[in-house]
């Protein structure tokens, strides 16, 4: 039979018009169903794929919460059969709709294989651009691009997928995400992790040391330790990791990870990995690996050490050089703690070379310090924007600069002339001079002020103690 022949799309236009009204009535699931005869013979014509093709999204899209996975990729087969499939508003619906299923049936998806039939160079230029929405109180916020989402749930089942034909396909599209989405902070991560998937052990350490310099995270920490053969630099790694930690929640495999590496050098400390490792797990209700019992078994009757921090502390030392060893430590001088727009609180380092401002939650050897603390920093520069990777106190006092103020810090009770280097936080129109003065959106689009410009401008002090532009001065 020939579909789309002049008598079979005669043959089969009274149910395609049945289709098309009873999803105009909203009655999708009818609409489907009176098509779905028609899509498990495959003998739907190209003059009517669009239609048909659009009637499977509603259906998805009305009843993703209420269909089993059976039921969801039955109709996404039923798409990627049509012949001409191809970029469009529908195709991209018909990916969103595939990574939703992804994420409530990771067990009995390959979403691997339905993107290789997909196709991902169908994509669109709009679907590398981030979704906007708004919050219940209406602050406007920003969600991830479809190719991001899709980015994100391909690498999640590559980990445990990530077969070299797998990975050697996938690679170039992972490289345009991170041409064309710069702020998506894990991309690099995920390129990193392809490098090793491919045998290029180098490579994904050279990209993983790259992040470090600008997203020195723990989980980029605890990732390098993953792929490091060196098992005393391992130890560091990931020592390096718990003091920079979040959420408990997080950290189960590198507490897991730890403790196995040093089951037979510090029984005491691997004992309090494993610990806190179950206590977390018990606390949440969730299923506590195998490994973890096997480790308990191991360190029966052994004491869980009461100086963890400590022990972190002393042993992050092979961390750093490895990850920053061509970045020279410099000795910069604190001067205390100042408050940015938005509250957030930065202590003030100098020399005569450079001052930076450094988040207090980095360390919370900032929190304690006094003025005059002379402490050893690496510091490294990105588009105008000084980063310290590392900080650590030297017993020193630099008492010459004990009671001076940051350059820009103000004189006057309500008024001051600055001059600093523009920044632009992740979102927002607006932006600040050297990450303390708020300069509000109208100001910013007068003078068109840009990442790294060097400016002269008029703050004054608000009500509420922080500083904000009035003027841009010429």
């Amino acid at each position: 039979m020939d579909i789309n022949s002049q008598e079979h799309i005669k043959a089969i236009a009274p149910d395609i018009a049945k289709a098309y009204q009873l999803g105009k009535d909203k009655k999708y699931d009818e609409a489907y169903q009176v098509l779905l005869p028609h899509f498990e013979a495959k003998e739907i014509p190209f003059y009517f794929e669009e239609t048909c093709g659009w009637t499977i999204y509603r259906y998805l899209k009305a009843y993703e919460g209420k269909l089993s996975s059976l039921e969801m990729r039955k109709a996404l087969a039923s798409y990627l059969s049509f012949a001409s499939y191809k970029p469009s508003v529908l195709h991209s619906c018909i990916m969103m709709q595939a990574a939703n299923l992804k994420k409530k049936h990771e067990n009995d998806f390959r979403f691997v294989e339905f993107c290789q039939m997909w196709k991902l160079d169908s994509l669109r230029d709009e679907d590398f651009l981030p979704a906007k929405g708004s919050t219940a109180n209406g602050k406007s916020i920003e969600f991830q691009s479809l190719a991001e989402n899709v980015a994100t749930r391909l690498y999640k089942e590559l980990k445990t997928r990530h077969t070299v034909e797998f990975v050697n396909e996938l690679f170039p599209f992972f490289v345009t995400i991170k041409e064309k989405c710069p702020n998506n902070r894990f991309i690099r991560m995920y390129i990193a992790q392809l490098y090793y998937w491919q045998g290029d052990t180098q490579k994904a350490i050279d990209e993983y040391k790259s992040i470090l310099r600008v997203t020195p995270e723990w989980f980029i920490w605890k990732h390098l330790g993953d792929i490091c053969e060196d098992d005393e630099v391992k130890i560091s790694l990931y020592c390096k990791a718990m003091t920079m930690m979040g959420k408990e929640e997080y950290i189960g495999e590198l507490r897991l990870g730890l403790a196995n590496l040093i089951l037979d050098s510090n029984k005491e400390q691997a004992a309090y990995e494993v610990d806190q490792y179950v206590k977390t797990y018990k606390a949440n209700g969730w299923k506590i690996s195998g490994d973890a019992y096997l480790l308990q078994n191991k360190l029966l009757g052994v004491v869980p050490s009461n100086q963890a921090k400590q022990f972190y502390r002393n042993n992050i030392a092979k961390a750093e050089e490895f990850a920053y060893s061509d970045i020279p430590v410099e000795e910069l001088s604190y001067h205390g703690i100042v408050s940015n727009h938005a509250g957030k609180e930065k202590a003030c380092l100098v020399n005569k070379q450079k001052q930076i401002f450094i988040r207090t939650s980095v360390t919370p050897l900032l929190r304690k310090a006094s003025a005059g603390d002379v402490f050893s920093v690496r510091v490294y520069e990105s588009q105008n924007r000084k980063i310290a990777l590392t900080i650590h106190p030297t017993g020193k006092r630099d008492e010459s600069q004990k009671d001076r103020k940051p350059h820009n810090e103000p004189n006057s009770a309500d008024a001051c002339t600055i001059s600093g280097t523009i920044s632009f936080p992740a979102q927002g129109e607006f932006c600040f001079i050297d990450h303390l003065y708020f300069v509000p959106e109208k100001i910013t689009k007068a003078n068109n002020l840009k990442t790294g410009d060097l400016v002269n401008a008029k703050a004054k002090k608000m009500p509420d103690g922080r500083w904000r532009v009035v003027s841009i001065i010429k």
